[in-house]
C-alpha cells in the first residue's frame, strides 16, 4: 500500500550497473512540504492515484536492478506541480484530479505558480536533463524507459479499463511496436498501443529531454491494480525488464 513520503526531495538517482539503460519515473511520489497541509485534502487521499502513480517507483526501481541500469525517481507529488506537463499545461498544478478539487491548488497567483515551477518542477528536470546528457555521452546506443501506472477506473467510470500495460508513444514509434508485440506474446490481458493515454499529448519528459537526442526509448504505462504491493510490483518489473532486453538486442 501506498504511504506518504517524507520528507519530499527533487529527485534520486541510483546505478545497478554499467548497461546504457536510464529508467526514470515522474510520479513516484507523493510526498510535498508538511507546510502545504496536503494541499487541503485529506491524508488518505495522498495515497490514491491522484496523487502518485502507485506502484511505478517500484517498478522503476526493480527493472533498473534486473537490468543492470540507472534509475532517476522524482521525489515530490504530482500535485505539487506535475514534472510531465510543460510549464503551459493547464493542468500543471490540477485544481480538480480525476473529479477531486484540490484547495490549496485554487486560485494561484502567478507569483504561487512561478514559485512552485522555480522550487520544483525546474530543478526536477535539470536533474533529468543532465542524467539523459549523460548516457547519451558515455553511451553510443542508450535506451530510456519512462515507467507510469494508471488507475483501473476513473472517478464516475463505469467500466474498468481493459488494459493490463500500456504503451505510449511518438517519437520512437519502432521501439514501441516491438514492445506490444512482445508482451502481448507473454500476457493474457490487453496491451494499450497509445492506451489509456496518448503520448502525442501526455509525454512532456520524453518530449523535452529524450527526443531532442533521437534517444530510442519507451514511455510505459501500467495499471495499478497489477503492481499494487512489492511482490506484484517485482514480477511485473521482472517481465517488463525481459522485455526490454529483448528490445535491445534489436537496437
Amino acid at each position: 500500500m501506498t504511504r506518504v513520503s517524507t520528507p519530499y526531495y527533487i529527485a534520486r538517482e541510483d546505478r545497478f550497473g554499467d548497461s546504457p539503460i536510464l529508467v526514470f519515473c515522474d510520479h513516484a511520489s507523493n510526498a510535498m512540504p508538511a507546510e502545504m497541509n496536503c494541499l487541503g485534502l485529506p491524508s488518505d487521499m495522498l495515497e490514491t492515484h491522484i496523487a502518485v502513480d502507485i506502484g511505478a517507483g517500484a517498478v522503476a526501481e526493480a527493472m533498473a536492478r534486473n537490468l543492470g541500469a540507472g534509475v532517476l525517481t522524482c521525489g515530490y507529488s504530482r500535485l505539487v506541480i506535475d514534472p510531465n506537463r510543460s510549464p503551459s499545461a493547464p493542468d500543471l498544478i490540477p485544481a480538480v484530479a480525476d473529479q477531486i478539487p484540490v484547495p490549496g491548488n485554487r486560485n494561484l497567483t502567478d507569483a504561487e505558480i512561478e514559485a512552485r515551477l522555480h522550487e520544483f518542477h525546474e530543478p526536477y528536470h535539470e536533474r533529468l536533463g543532465a542524467a539523459v546528457t549523460d548516457f547519451g555521452a558515455r553511451f553510443d546506443r542508450p535506451l530510456a524507459v519512462s515507467v507510469h501506472s494508471f488507475t483501473n477506473r476513473l472517478m464516475g467510470a463505469g467500466d474498468e479499463r481493459p488494459w493490463g500495460a500500456g504503451l505510449l508513444w511518438r517519437h520512437d514509434e519502432a521501439a514501441a511496436r516491438f514492445f506490444i508485440k512482445w508482451l502481448e506474446a507473454q500476457v493474457d490481458w490487453p496491451v494499450g498501443d497509445n492506451e489509456p493515454y496518448d503520448a502525442r499529448v501526455f509525454n512532456y519528459s520524453v518530449d523535452r529531454h529524450i527526443a531532442p537526442m533521437g534517444m530510442r526509448h519507451l514511455t510505459l504505462e501500467v495499471r495499478q491494480d497489477l503492481i499494487s504491493d512489492d511482490e506484484d510490483a517485482a514480477q511485473i518489473a521482472d517481465l517488463l525488464a525481459r522485455g526490454v532486453q529483448e528490445l535491445r538486442k534489436t537496437l
